[in-house]
């Protein structure tokens, strides 16, 4: 039985709250996370996504904008690359960074995945990084049909969050650790993108080591014609 709508948006204000609270350190946070080497993440994410110069892409979710400027790095000055939060101070972070960077501040917007705030068939890719399961399951459900909405015929989708890794030794360690962030699995998402006209469809663990475990892994999949 699904939640009633009170709950999910209790749910939804509960999740926000709590990374509105991690605004000022989630840099910092990352880097302990990633032992200085996010930018290696973040490329490899970008890899998944198969950008190329002159493409358009969106980060939803994008927190303080770290992967939406590699994407930007990777489409290059006849690309764009976009990202939207909800969060008011991580957009101000992200345009400060982008200026920075010598990037466009205004690329990144306000804006949530159930309400995306661009025309449909606008982009090749859209990329989500570590947050596909902070929201509701309702609001998860619009998201996916609002990305496909945005998405160009053949454009791509690439979800990157947590997974348990297949070992059982290192399976518990990340269990011990990410156990709170650990709740949902990536394969939730194949049926929901399918039914929402995502084709070729795959799961995948990640190249990829946090604090030395394999605790990443991708959702890829295209939208159909």
């Amino acid at each position: 039985m699904s939640s009633s709508p009170q709950i999910q948006v209790d749910e939804d204000a509960q999740m926000k709250s709590a990374m509105e609270r991690m605004v000022d350190s989630y840099d910092s946070y990352m880097r302990l996370m990633t032992l200085g080497t996010e930018r290696r993440l973040r490329e490899m994410t970008v890899g998944l996504a198969q950008l190329k110069p002159g493409d358009q892409v969106l980060e939803v979710g994008c927190g303080t904008g770290s992967l939406t400027l590699a994407a930007k790095r990777q489409v290059g000055s006849t690309g764009q690359a976009y990202g939207i939060d909800v969060i008011p101070k991580m957009i101000e972070l992200c345009r400060r960074k982008a200026e920075q960077a010598g990037a466009d501040p205004s690329a990144f917007r306000l804006g949530g995945i159930d309400n995306i705030p661009f025309p449909e068939k606008k982009f090749d890719a859209v990329l989500c990084s570590f947050m596909i399961f902070h929201m509701s399951e309702q609001v998860r459900r619009r998201g996916i049909q609002e990305i496909r909405r945005v998405l160009k015929p053949g454009g791509r989708l690439v979800v990157v969050d947590l997974a348990l890794p297949a070992s059982p030794v290192p399976r518990a360690i990340a269990k011990a650790l990410f156990g709170g962030m650990l709740q949902h699995e990536l394969r939730e998402l194949i049926p929901l993108m399918q039914e929402h006209g995502f084709v070729d469809v795959e799961l995948a663990p990640m190249n990829y080591r946090v604090l030395f475990l394999p605790v990443l892994a991708f959702v890829r999949g295209r939208a159909g014609a």
